[in-house]
């Protein structure tokens, strides 16, 4: 059935209501949404980044601007060649405003009855998009219909994406992983400032999708290095259809990238004054910047910019995943404050990653799959799967490079981390969606993403038996969260999963794939 166009949020504003909380920045001026939820766009919870900078807080004497936190007016600059989302119209993508290097902002969604005290359940939510794209506008997963119908409060989280998120290098030094630094200093504020608004912060789970779940990851890692004392500012971690599967790039590795940038941008990537020239907008146009990479002027190899593992975010030694396999990552995190986690995956994953990139032959499915992970790996990891002849069709070379993807971004990393967390003892959750609701699936697949519907409620986009089975996967999903943290240990079998099975019953399930993905994964550095 074809879905009508879908308001935003700022579309479906009760007209003349406002809300006003006060904080400890001063009031902020939010509205309420037809639906009786109460709405804030666009809070800062940092100062306006420097380009390639670590972010910084909020001093205690800041003050917030006197206006409405009710439109969307900026996401973060992206380049454009988003090849998920070329389905979506870039406002459902990206939200109504313009490309800003200024993303540091959360949108909040709370139910009707929020008032300091209430202290309602806190969902922190981390959009996906490969750490390249998209923005907390997404209209997938806009909060207000999952606030008021959970009774909770729920708030997306800006940061900086792509080349400004994620640049990093060894010589000229480029800590890189600013992404990843602003959703945990978001984070920090969310925790500090949410009582403000009703939330319970003691009762805040971070969640994120593809992208958004690999950043998860990340800051488990980070909170599980902390210095005795300081404590989690989430109670549980939700990851959707991701995770890290290998040792992120150092930054000697990511020095070619960055010298790709420079000789793109025609810039001399070793002049003594290369970080102050990147660094200056009239010198460099964020514009001119976005184009190299989305035209890969810059090299398909080297057109996406991820996670750095330089010893300062993520400590080198150990590693994060022998640190992971061993249990202390698990035991570390019991340790500060986090009672549960829960990660999961769809049927049919592979089809998303077969459009993610433009593929026209066999050729290109090797440098594409580079972009993600270290070249050794890489070498591994095609040889676990047939070869596809050099007569091979598009489409055959795109499924083929889609279900490797899929596998070492999704499939193979969401069964490690379990494996390693059941282990240690932790409560872990593990859950497979193989239904979604039909009208949302690109050409029939219950591909990635597709759940969003689920965990944001999305009521418009579904029909009212669909909206009934979702609010039924939600109550059965926090069943057996609140049952795991009662226990404090897991309860069912490495191979097994919560599952929503293709006639939509919900059960517990046997997965099939774990033998075959898990002998994959003794390519990996420790693995085998």
């Amino acid at each position: 059935m074809a879905i009508p166009p879908i308001p935003h949020i700022p579309d479906e504003l009760q007209k003349g209501v406002s809300v006003v909380v006060e904080t400890k920045y001063g009031p902020i001026k939010g509205g309420r949404t037809t639906n009786g939820a109460s709405v804030f766009l666009e809070v800062p919870y940092a100062l306006p980044p420097v380009r390639f900078q670590d972010p910084k807080p909020l001093p205690p004497d800041y003050r917030y601007e006197d206006k409405d936190y009710i439109y969307e007016t900026k996401h973060c600059v992206q380049p454009s060649n988003d090849g998920q989302g070329a389905a979506t119209a870039p406002a459902d993508r990206k939200g109504y405003g313009e490309p800003s290097e200024d993303p540091l902002f959360v949108n909040i969604a709370c139910h009707s009855s929020s008032k300091p005290g209430a202290n309602l359940p806190v969902k922190v939510y981390i959009h996906g998009g490969f750490l390249q794209f998209g923005s907390p506008h997404g209209l997938s997963s806009q909060s207000q219909y999952v606030a008021e119908s959970r009774k909770e409060i729920h708030i997306n989280i800006g940061y900086r994406l792509s080349v400004l998120g994620f640049l990093a290098c060894d010589e000229p030094k480029i800590d890189g992983n600013f992404g990843f630094k602003d959703q945990w200093l978001a984070l920090q504020w969310i925790s500090e400032n949410i009582a403000s608004f009703g939330g319970d912060p003691s009762n805040i789970q971070l969640s994120g999708l593809s992208a958004g779940a690999h950043a998860v990851h990340q800051i488990l890692h980070h909170l599980s290095h902390l210095p005795p004392g300081q404590n989690s500012p989430f109670r549980s971690a939700h990851l959707q259809s991701n995770a890290m599967m290998t040792i992120p790039k150092t930054p000697l590795e990511l020095r070619q990238s960055f010298q790709a940038l420079c000789r793109a941008l025609n810039l001399d990537p070793n002049a003594p004054d290369i970080l102050e020239t990147l660094r200056d907008p009239a010198k460099v146009p964020i514009k001119a910047m976005m184009k190299v990479i989305e035209t890969d002027e810059v090299g398909v190899e080297h057109g996406t910019y991820r996670g750095c593992f330089d010893g300062n975010w993520i400590p080198t030694t150990p590693d994060p995943m022998t640190w992971q396999r061993s249990g202390a990552l698990a035991r570390a995190l019991r340790e500060k404050g986090v009672k549960s986690i829960s990660i999961g995956d769809l049927s049919e994953e592979w089809y998303l990653y077969a459009i993610a990139h433009p593929v026209q032959g066999p050729q290109d499915v090797f440098p594409n799959i580079l972009r993600y992970f270290p070249r050794p790996v890489v070498e591994k990891l095609v040889k676990k799967y047939q070869t596809l002849p050099s007569t091979a069709t598009i489409d055959e070379s795109m499924r083929h490079m889609g279900e490797i993807l899929s596998d070492g971004q999704v499939h193979i990393p969401v069964r490690m981390f379990a494996r390693d967390f059941q282990q240690a003892g932790f409560p872990i959750l593990r859950y497979t969606i193989r239904w979604t609701p039909e009208q949302l699936r690109p050409k029939g697949w219950v591909t990635h993403a597709t759940d969003r519907c689920f965990w944001a409620l999305r009521i418009p986009s579904m029909n009212y038996p669909q909206m009934k089975k979702a609010i039924e996967w939600l109550d059965a999903f926090d069943k057996e969260i609140a049952a795991l943290e009662q226990q404090g240990k897991p309860t069912h079998g490495l191979d097994e999963a919560l599952t929503m099975q293709e006639d939509q019953s919900i059960v517990w399930a046997e997965d099939k794939r774990w033998a075959e993905l898990m002998n994959i994964a003794k390519i990996l550095p420790g693995e085998s």
